[in-house]
This record gives C-alpha cells, structure tokens and sequence, in this order.
C-alpha cells in the first residue's frame, strides 16, 4: 500500500526550502534553513572526517560551491514494499 502525503506540511514545506537554498548555492540561504545546532556528517563515515557544525560547514561550503556551475538537489520519495508470510 502507498501512501500519500500533504505537500503542505510544515516538514516539507522546510524540506522545499532546503533544496531550493542547495540548488541556487546561496550561501545565505543555506545558513537561513539549517537550525543553530546543525551538525553535518559526510558519508561514508569511513573516510573518517569528523562532524562539523553550522559555521565550519557553512564556511567549508563558502570555498565550494563557487566551482560548481550546476548543483542538482532533489527530493526523492521511496517506497519499501512489505509482505509478512502468513
């Protein structure tokens, strides 16, 4: 069964902004949509780099995204499929 969902909740309405702040690399935007106490975690964390907070993220991606010309951000629904045996 799937299900459906408000695109006007709260939670996506934020998601929406996030993506839209990704997608246009605005710096300010960015900084506007991630709360005070955002950590953020690069993947896989077996490369071994540690957390960074709000402002050395913010300040790492400062020195980034100006070499990107095109930054694609979607949002993407999955759905998981389960059937119990009886």
């Amino acid at each position: 069964m799937v299900g459906t969902f408000d695109a006007n909740t709260p939670q996506l309405k934020a998601a929406q902004k996030w993506v839209d702040a990704y997608g246009t690399r605005d710096l300010s935007e960015i900084g506007a949509v991630s709360s005070k106490d955002y950590v953020h975690q690069t993947l896989p964390k077996s490369m071994g780099l540690p957390e960074e907070g709000k402002e050395v993220y913010t300040k790492r991606l400062e020195g980034l995204l100006p070499s990107f010309t095109n930054f694609d951000v979607r949002i993407q629904r999955r759905v998981t499929a389960l059937r119990l045996a009886d």
